[in-house]
């Protein structure tokens, strides 16, 4: 297939890039900057998604759209941009596609727009709908969900065919610019004082690559996908990160009024100092939530299969460690 990736710089973009090329499909990247470098075989597109004609330009003769541009940000003051980004961009996508007799997307979300909770042991699944009480309090998920819901609209009214994939958080080699991985460099710098009793759900970026691919073969339309590596509790994953990099665990667990209390108070006190936190309030209230979700629709429709977590985890710090991020002891 003859297709336009957006997005394709990114920690998941470049997985997904090369696994389609790999796949033998013509692959065409939207970048914005013309220094950028992409995997071999991979023709670069200049481009934006605030250009309806350009795009249009772009899209003559593609055959399907994987559309993976986006911003992760947990910034509060961030709604404004990651509402452009997501669903402003995303509409001027789909109408440029709609112009160009482009049917097929697939879109890359984010689990967090239905599989997030506050009941411990609840395990989603893609018959659940967005908990609008809960990410209505972070604009990042806010936006995707906002983003999911004009896409399903347009696949409603059969202007496309849209395809769309959840995955949990991204972890592995490769995240140049920490938008996931930062979490995990949290921890082995000790910057994570204090753990809560939430549940956290992550899966290799690697494993998550191919599904794109599947999911332009067998993926149904209208139809979402989750892409998850495991659910364990926060304390379960700090501890597979401390051992891989050899730190110390954070020696307590705080009920989740005392966390966030505690947070926002620290998150105050640098801040009126001009200072950056070394924590902010608004990870510790996601930490306070159960994020586990389930993967057997893309195990038995896609052939999703995630690889040992622990794989993830040690790799994911080596990566950072050759980084010269962190230091082993």
């Amino acid at each position: 297939m003859k297709l336009f990736v957006t997005g394709g710089t990114g920690f998941l973009g470049r997985a997904v890039l090369e696994d389609l090329v790999k796949n033998g499909h013509e692959v065409h990247a939207m970048i914005r900057d013309e220094r950028v470098r992409l995997p071999e075989n991979v023709h670069p597109v200049l481009s934006n998604l605030t250009d309806v004609k350009a795009l249009l330009t772009c899209l003559q003769g593609m055959d399907a759209v994987v559309h993976l541009a986006g911003k992760v940000s947990r910034d509060t003051n961030d709604g404004h941009s990651l509402h452009e980004i997501h669903v402003t961009g995303t509409r001027n996508l789909m109408q440029a596609m709609n112009e160009a007799g482009v049917r097929k997307l697939v879109l890359a979300s984010t689990s967090g727009t239905i599989a997030v909770t506050t009941e411990a042991g609840r395990i989603a699944t893609e018959n659940d709908i967005a908990p609008m009480e809960i990410i209505g309090r972070w604009p990042y998920y806010t936006s995707k969900f906002l983003q999911e819901k004009e896409v399903l609209a347009w696949d409603k009214e059969d202007k496309l065919e849209a395809i769309i994939l959840n995955p949990t958080l991204l972890l592995g080699p490769g995240d140049d610019r920490m938008s996931s991985t930062g979490d995990v460099l949290k921890i082995l710098e000790g910057r994570i004082p204090a753990m809560t009793k939430g549940t956290v759900a992550f899966v290799d970026v690697r494993d998550c690559a191919p599904a794109f691919s599947a999911a332009l073969e067998k993926g149904r339309r209208g139809h979402r996908y989750l892409l998850n590596g495991t659910n364990v509790s926060l304390r379960s994953m700090i501890e597979r990160v401390a051992r891989a990099g050899d730190v110390s665990m954070p020696m307590f667990t705080l009920p989740d009024r005392w966390a966030k209390w505690s947070a926002k108070f620290i998150e105050g006190v640098y801040e009126s100092m001009d200072r950056i936190p070394p924590i902010d309030a608004v990870s510790v209230e996601m930490g306070c939530h159960h994020w586990g979700c389930s993967w057997d629709k893309a195990k038995s429709e896609l052939g999703f299969v995630p690889r040992d977590p622990q794989e993830t985890i040690f790799d994911t710090v080596r990566d950072l460690e050759r980084r010269g991020l962190f230091r082993k002891r």
